[in-house]
């Protein structure tokens, strides 16, 4: 919903910019919209305030523009940068036409003679607000002006670089999020309108199309595809091979034919992969189909390499095509033919056209997507409404909380730091992977013995060497300066060396806008005194409240809430990049403190806020855009892992049984080395004595010493031979034998020895069995079990029948509850290679993948079973994780849960690449778990709470919840939405969350 200005227009139909139907999902292929009319002057002024488009450019979700630049004139824009591009007088004259606001300046041509001509990047800077200026590096580095990559812009200056999606899309950190954040909201408008004017006049004359030309591929790249294809498909045939031969080694947890699947799908994948690159580099960067990919308008690569290249292998359900009829997917295959063509491999391109059988696999996987979209529909509406009806009460209060209809405080600052979403961005945080050195260099003035630049750069260097006073506020910023970047490290240990944060106030943009405005030149002289700077900063930041009150609790939540800010803060504005990198003067400097004072002001939440209903639908909106069934990753690891929006209704539910529990399970040594995780692995993974068994008998085998078993009269001899202290004597043994013998393959795998597994069942009962085993190296591994009669031999006659029924009762107890090894519950473990953030010798943080020094090796588990497994020895109990979240509950408490579930949230919206602000997931966790127990986004959690009986009753179960309310003769005091929603009364939230008092004496 948004406020529209109307503007009379001749004819009858509806218009609407381009850039704002992607906030409303509207097209333009029949789509129909309601019109409100606002009908009373509040209404007006309320639609006018908060609800016009503008102030919606920059989306509180995500913390970034909702609307950029699509379609033709992202297109455009991208066409108008190339480098090949130039305007004559006549069409610069009249494009300037079409630039909003224009000064009358026309620039100067970049082309003097033999004729003036002007680039396309000189046009398209003039609709880019002088306040804009970013840097976008490359790969290529030095070389990015060169080769024209990347993006540079300049006080609007575009300098090198194409415009894509990236840049003036609706992307955070984009020019239409920098406009809006410097220029507000007008600002952000006018730059949409001013790129679309310009680029689409220039486009009239310019134009843009595409036709089959664009994706014929050359002869030499047809080639080379086929190249690709035939490789991977002797590959293939290799493996068929391997696997015909019974040769293949079955990877870890997984069965030989599962390897086999597994193995030819990547090979497969990488067929189509090469392909597609091959195909990629062959085409011209004038290429109309390349164009639209890489100006981010429409398409991607793998688009243009299925029309160029191959269509690649079909999926049903995460797999290759399934046989369908008897062990085969046609008729037109023949019968057990697991051939990449049989089994849905297209290797041909949609230009070629594709054969009939690889036709019905493309419908085949075609028709799965259409299913699952029209079940996700379903599912995802259902998990939107009830996150909604499980938040809707939830407003931000004047005195910063977050409460709901009861007064119950959900969140005692509203996303942990009372910040409105939309101010905020990411950033880097410099100080945290600095090594000591370079941490020095950057922020430590000595001015006992000062640096050059300290006495030709600096107004008063030389008055200031050995200054007392000065040195004094040096010393305290430089501790002040350690201490942050030790907090920062250890705040976040967990994220690796991510320096990005989502900050608010863009500080950095602050200071360069100061610049520009202040006209401080690179080479000026600063006249800042460390008297000055150090405590003005530092004012700065006492003011900066979020939580006010001065008991001590007050003063610890309000450093809290803001550790990570400030401490972006004090580095930026350490007097040394003050005097050293930027050199502002004194006006400039002040102007920057009064200007982050002002925004600080600006950026608190707006008491009244119904921030509830803005986390739901921020969390059901990227929901709706999952696929409902993220197939398991095609990796190596077979550790299976829930995503999407089955484990999204699991968290939200909290089932009790998950489909793929797994656990982390991390070491306690400070390296941990592959053997270390190996012998772990052995400690934690569940054996029990069926897993290693083929097959278990009971005979009656009345002679003790030899045997009537053939196979085993040499192991009964050789042991009777021996005389050895532990034989127990024979007299006593029953003639009844329970005979087990283990496979031989599944004990190598598992590395355990027929010793251990006949030391384990003796240890279990010490006293009342005979124990006989065959030798390590034997063909068949053999245990044979006789029981031990104590005391008299006279009940020998009934004795004997019940004691096979005896044996039978001890196999299956030696089988199924005799643990051989590990920790119940554990059903595999797999060794895998995590990289770890470690603090290198020079105090820089590294976290480099596949280096030595970083690398740590952790077990990924299937199946939990957190306690047993934080008593192994060897397990880092602070760092082992699972995704069961009753478990941790149990032994973690409810603060761990809270973490668990925001950490799991935040991993399924991640997975497919939506970003959401932490704050909306943060408020849902902690509605699941303020009451102290968790409770699930579902009738039996969340709608037993105690909030008033019409509101509960409008979310499931109506008649009871009235049935009861009306028996007990309930009130509903009618705080919350619903109620006042069904009574037709103003509700208390936004512009309803407050009372005008009357003074009666100015009455």
């Amino acid at each position: 919903l948004m406020g529209h200005r109307v503007r009379v227009m001749p004819y009858s139909t509806f218009r609407l910019n381009l850039s704002v139907t992607s906030p409303y999902n509207a097209d333009f292929d029949g789509d129909e919209m309601n019109l409100h009319v606002p009908q009373s002057e509040e209404t007006r002024a309320e639609v006018k305030e908060l609800c016009l488009v503008p102030l919606n450019i920059v989306s509180p979700q995500k913390n970034g523009p909702l609307m950029g630049i699509v379609q033709d004139s992202l297109a455009g824009a991208y066409k108008l940068c190339r480098r090949d591009v130039f305007l004559t007088k006549e069409q610069i004259m009249n494009c300037m036409l079409w630039v909003p606001n224009w000064d009358g300046v026309i620039p100067q041509p970049a082309i003097y003679k033999p004729r003036p001509r002007w680039t396309g990047k000189q046009l398209i800077s003039m609709v880019i607000p002088k306040e804009v200026s970013l840097f976008n590096g490359t790969d290529s580095g030095e070389n990015a002006p060169l080769k024209d990559e990347g993006l540079l812009i300049q006080a609007g200056q575009l300098m090198y670089g194409l415009l894509t999606k990236k840049n003036i899309g609706a992307a955070a950190g984009g020019i239409v999020h920098i406009s809006y954040n410097e220029l507000g909201p007008e600002g952000a408008m006018a730059f949409l309108n001013g790129v679309q004017q310009v680029v689409t006049y220039w486009l009239l004359n310019n134009g843009h199309s595409i036709g089959i030309g664009d994706t014929i591929p050359d002869a030499a790249t047809i080639a080379k595809v086929q190249v690709h294809i035939d490789e991977e498909k002797a590959e293939v045939a290799r493996l068929t091979a391997m696997a015909t031969a019974n040769e293949l080694e079955a990877l870890p947890g997984m069965n030989v034919r599962a390897t086999f699947e597994n193995k030819v799908s990547m090979a497969l994948n990488q067929a189509r992969d090469k392909a597609g690159t091959t195909t990629q580099k062959s085409l011209k960067d004038s290429n109309n189909a390349v164009t639209m990919a890489s100006s981010g308008s429409k398409g991607s690569s793998i688009n243009i390499s299925q029309m160029t290249a191959l269509v690649g292998q079909q999926i049903v359900e995460g797999k290759r095509i399934p046989f369908g009829f008897k062990y085969r997917t046609l008729p037109h295959f023949t019968k057990d033919d697991y051939s990449p063509e049989a089994r849905g491999f297209v290797e041909n391109s949609y230009l070629r056209g594709l054969t009939p059988s690889e036709f019905f696999f493309h419908a085949m996987a075609g028709r799965e997507g259409l299913i699952d979209t029209a079940v996700k529909t379903a599912e995802t509406g259902y998990i939107q409404r009830r996150l909604v009806k499980a938040l809707e009460d939830l407003s931000a209060r004047y005195d910063g909380t977050v409460r709901n209809s009861l007064g119950d405080i959900v969140q005692f600052l509203y996303g942990e730091d009372g910040l409105d979403a939309m101010i905020i961005e990411k950033q880097k945080l410099g100080i945290l992977n600095m090594s000591n050195s370079a941490f020095e260099k950057k922020y430590r003035l000595d001015l006992a013995n000062p640096p050059d630049w300290f006495k030709h750069d600096y107004e008063f260097g030389n008055e200031l060497t050995g200054d007392k006073e000065s040195m004094e506020y040096l010393d305290q910023e430089w501790e002040k300066l350690l201490a942050d970047r030790r907090q920062v490290r250890q705040i976040n240990k967990a994220k690796g060396n991510e320096e990005m944060m989502q900050l608010p106030l863009n500080i950095t943009r602050i200071i360069e806008s100061a610049k520009r405005v202040f006209n401080v030149k690179a080479n000026d002289r600063s006249n800042l005194r460390p008297s000055e700077v150090i405590p003005a900063v530092q004012n700065l930041l006492d003011s900066m409240k979020i939580v006010r009150g001065t008991d001590e609790i007050s003063i610890e939540a309000d450093a809290n809430a803001s550790i990570l800010f400030k401490a972006l803060l004090r580095s930026r504005l350490a007097f040394k990049e003050v005097v050293k990198e930027h050199r502002l003067n004194k006006l400039a400097f002040d102007h920057i403190l009064g200007e982050l004072q002002n925004r600080w002001d600006r950026a608190f939440v707006n008491p009244g806020e119904m921030v509830g209903v803005l986390a739901a639908q921020s969390i059901g909106e990227p929901a709706t855009q999952m696929t409902l069934n993220t197939f398991h990753f095609a990796g190596v690891s077979s550790k299976n892992v829930t995503l999407g929006v089955p484990r999204l209704k699991e968290i939200l539910n909290l089932a009790k049984n998950i489909k793929t529990p797994s656990m982390a399970v991390y070491l306690n040594t400070p390296l941990a080395r592959q053997e270390q995780a190996k012998k772990l692995r052995s400690m934690v993974e569940y054996t029990n004595l069926r897993s290693v068994t083929s097959v278990t008998e009971i005979y009656y085998d009345p002679n003790i010493t030899e045997t009537n078993i053939p196979e085993d009269v040499d192991m009964v001899e050789s042991y009777y031979m021996i005389p050895d202290e532990s034989v127990d004597p024979t007299a006593n043994q029953s003639r009844w034998l329970l005979r087990i013998t283990l496979d031989r393959q599944k004990l190598l795998d598992k590395e355990i020895k027929i010793d251990d597994v006949a030391q384990r069942i003796k240890e279990e009962y010490p006293t009342d069995l005979a124990v006989i085993f065959s030798d390590n190296n034997a063909d068949e591994q053999v245990i044979r079990i006789r029981t031990l009669q104590t005391g008299d031999k006279d009940e020998e006659g009934e004795g004997g029948m019940e004691e096979d029924v005896m044996l039978k009762r001890l196999e299956a107890h030696l089988l199924d509850t005799l643990t051989l090894r590990g920790v119940p519950g554990i059903e595999r473990a797999f060794l895998t290679k995590g990289t770890r953030l470690t603090e290198g010798p020079d105090g820089a943080l590294l976290a480099i993948k596949d280096d030595p020094r970083c690398t740590q090796w952790y077990l990924d588990t299937s199946g939990t079973a957190l306690r047993d497994v934080l008593a192994v020895d060897g397990v880092d109990a602070t760092r082992t994780y699972t995704n069961d979240l009753y478990q941790i509950v149990e032994v973690f408490g409810i603060e761990a849960a809270r973490a668990a579930l925001a950490k799991e949230l935040t991993n399924v919206l991640a997975f497919d690449g939506s970003y959401v602000n932490h704050r909306h997931i943060a408020l849902l966790v902690d509605v699941m778990t303020y009451r102290g127990s968790i409770s699930a986004v579902t009738r039996h959690g969340i709608n037993r709470a105690d909030t008033g009986a019409l509101m509960r009753c409008s979310f499931e179960e109506t008649v009871e919840i009235l049935l009861e309310a009306a028996a007990t003769g309930e009130l509903d005091d009618c705080r919350g939405i619903s109620e006042n929603v069904m009574l037709g009364q103003m509700a208390p939230m936004g512009t309803g969350n407050f009372d005008v008092l009357l003074d009666p004496k100015m009455l």
